[in-house]
């Protein structure tokens, strides 16, 4: 084995998109660094946490598409800042079709997952990330979302559940999860999960990715038993018998069969590692059958807001569809670290609802010197309670003590009061604040 550190190039993109809907610059940053930091952890480690469009794994390195142009000494950066030593960085300009114009298939967030009511093949399309939803409790394998979408399997018929997930780009690095069991009445309470999943691959092998039955005997597509003469149980690989039910970056991309029951219902993340937007066929196959009885979502929550007012704090939501839902809490603390929050409020719910709905709650006493957090909470007729931690929205009831001098979002860049998402408060007294707005 060659022990010598090789280098190669880190190939970083930028496109121009030839379709009226994206009008982007293209910038192409070659990037020099040892080979022995070209895997997807290190890929991964380095630009998880930046916007990007599109990122692979490629023979002699990587490649990755991001939105911005002479850019040399951030490029450089976005991996030295993570110990990957960068040799060299140049770029050069180019004119490319952009592949973010692609229909979006599945939920971009588990509140939207799609039902799956088939097992034959049918095509899907990836774009965008939606709320990120992975966490430490529920990630398993994965890292973080990149162009994810979610799905409901409701088994009508059980027994052994295949899948495959086919990229119509072979370089393209699909990554899957799946949770559960769930029934049709909490799966939808259950999404986002909260727990680690039952299956979950995020091997860096490209191309074709799935579950299938481990097969049995001789480690032969002739066949198994006397003479190679009997079938194997289930498919064959060239490079794995596919018993596990999980596998980081290593893995062949093949995972272990379910076992279902009928009635069951699982949560499914299919997620492009690459960013790429292209286009994949999902099918399964085994001896269950899915089908379509309904997921019951309890609530679909579109928005929760958060302002003072003269007479207390005014908290603002709004459902685009409710069922069985029963009643809202709004719970309220100064400090969401310390995990004590306590109910200030109670709100009867519409029960069943497709149309679009407007809630409001006022908490009359909140802490005059302190930032008031908030979160929302709903149950449904069965008792069945979902907490909406994504929404969590804040009150700074302490600006005439301090004042908000600038606000950036996770990109470093400056924004105005209308910005909705994460922002970071910079105080006239020099301390900061990270607040979902």
């Amino acid at each position: 084995m060659n022990h010598s550190l090789k280098t190669i190039q880190v190939v970083l993109l930028l496109l121009i998109t030839t379709t009226a809907a994206f009008a982007q610059k293209a910038i192409r940053y070659k990037v020099t660094v040892p080979q022995m930091y070209v895997t997807k952890d290190y890929l991964s480690l380095a630009t998880d946490n930046i916007s990007n469009k599109g990122r692979y794994l490629i023979p002699d390195g990587f490649e990755l598409i991001l939105m911005q142009e002479d850019a040399d000494n951030y490029v450089r950066s976005v991996f030295e800042s993570v110990g990957i030593p960068v040799l060299g960085v140049t770029n050069s300009k180019y004119m490319a079709s952009f592949a973010g114009a692609y229909e979006k298939a599945g939920g971009v967030d588990c509140e939207a997952a799609s039902l799956l009511c088939s097992n034959g093949s049918q095509t899907a399309n990836s774009g965008g990330s939606g709320v990120q939803e992975l966490t430490t409790a529920n990630r398993g394998c994965l890292s973080t979302e990149h162009q994810s979408s979610w799905y409901y399997l409701n088994v009508q018929t059980g027994g052994t559940l295949t899948m495959t997930i086919s990229p119509s780009n072979s370089g393209d690095d699909y990554d899957f999860a799946i949770w559960g069991p769930f029934t049709a009445a909490n799966a939808g309470a259950n999404c986002p999960p909260t727990t680690a999943p039952i299956r979950c691959s995020w091997s860096a092998v490209t191309g074709n990715t799935g579950m299938m039955i481990p097969y049995t005997g001789q480690s032969s597509s002739f066949g198994c038993g006397f003479l190679g003469l009997f079938s194997c149980t289930g498919l064959i690989t060239s490079t794995n018998n596919p018993a596990d039910v999980s596998e980081g970056s290593g893995g062949d991309s093949w995972v272990s069969n379910l076992t279902t029951t009928a009635n069951q219902v699982y949560i499914l993340l299919v997620d492009n590692f690459n960013n790429s937007g292209q286009p994949y066929t999902m099918s399964f196959g085994g001896t269950s059958v899915l089908g379509c009885t309904p997921v019951v979502l309890p609530v679909e929550l579109t928005a929760f807001s958060s302002k003072k007012t003269s007479k207390g704090n005014l908290l603002n939501w709004t459902t685009q569809t409710e069922q069985r839902s029963n009643y809202f809490t709004i719970d309220w603390t100064t400090d969401p670290a310390s995990g004590n929050w306590q109910e200030v409020a109670h709100v009867a719910a519409q029960g069943f609802s497709q149309e679009i709905y407007n809630y409001n709650a006022l908490h009359a006493n909140p802490s005059p010197t302190a930032v008031n957090y908030y979160r929302l909470t709903s149950t449904d007729l069965d008792g069945t309670s979902k907490v909406y931690d994504s929404y969590i929205v804040s009150v700074n009831n302490a600006q005439e003590a301090k004042k908000v001098e600038k606000m950036y979002n996770l990109m470093g860049q400056e924004v105005n009061d209308s910005w909705q998402g994460v922002v970071i408060y910079y105080y006239s007294d020099g301390t900061t604040e990270k607040v979902y707005r």
